[in-house]
């Protein structure tokens, strides 16, 4: 769950002055910045496998995946979040050094205080990067994920998976997730 940090109105460059020199997180929404609370070993189990796993299926094909504590700014918004998982072919400039501005697949694993802002907030936020083709919400509890996906007219669509058995297709990145590899310990 996140907490507003006190009643002042901050700059992007206040914020980013505050993230590289503190030692709790902020997501900053037009000019309000809200603490990120701690997250359990499950989710950071999970965070772990998601990474491992694109690294191993994606970084021989161009692309970088991140983990926690890179943030991505929503287009044309003053909006920066921390997604627990970004891959993306965006090049190294000396303005992305903190912040990701064109993701392919973002991912969140949920929890219950966390389920509300990451299945409707963000996803209304994500949707709007240009470039993103998923969506991955993973959640925390039990073994289930919905992949939000971008299909060719544009428009978004939604499908759960949750058996041990199930496959995910993410053929935008010419690859596919397998449910069990994410949530065997």
């Amino acid at each position: 769950m996140q907490s507003s940090v006190k009643d002042k109105h901050y700059t992007p460059e206040e914020y980013f002055l505050l993230e590289q020199t503190g030692e709790i997180r902020h997501e900053f929404i037009n000019g309000n910045i809200y603490e990120m609370s701690g997250a359990s070993r499950k989710h950071h189990r999970i965070c772990k496998k998601l990474l491992f796993i694109f690294e191993a299926l994606l970084a021989s094909k161009g692309y970088e995946i991140f983990i926690e504590n890179m943030k991505v700014k929503i287009p044309n918004e003053s909006k920066y979040y921390y997604p627990d998982i970004i891959v993306t072919k965006e090049p190294q400039t000396n303005d992305n050094n903190y912040v990701q501005f064109q993701p392919e697949l973002l991912a969140e694993v949920i929890s219950e205080f966390s389920r509300n802002k990451d299945m409707v907030d963000k996803l209304i936020q994500y949707q709007k990067f240009p470039s993103l083709k998923y969506y991955l919400i993973a959640e925390s509890e039990k073994q289930q994920i919905i992949v939000v996906s971008r299909n060719a007219e544009g428009s978004w669509q939604s499908e759960t998976f949750d058996t041990p058995d199930a496959s995910i297709a993410l053929p935008a990145l010419e690859t596919e997730l397998k449910i069990n590899e994410v949530y065997n310990s």
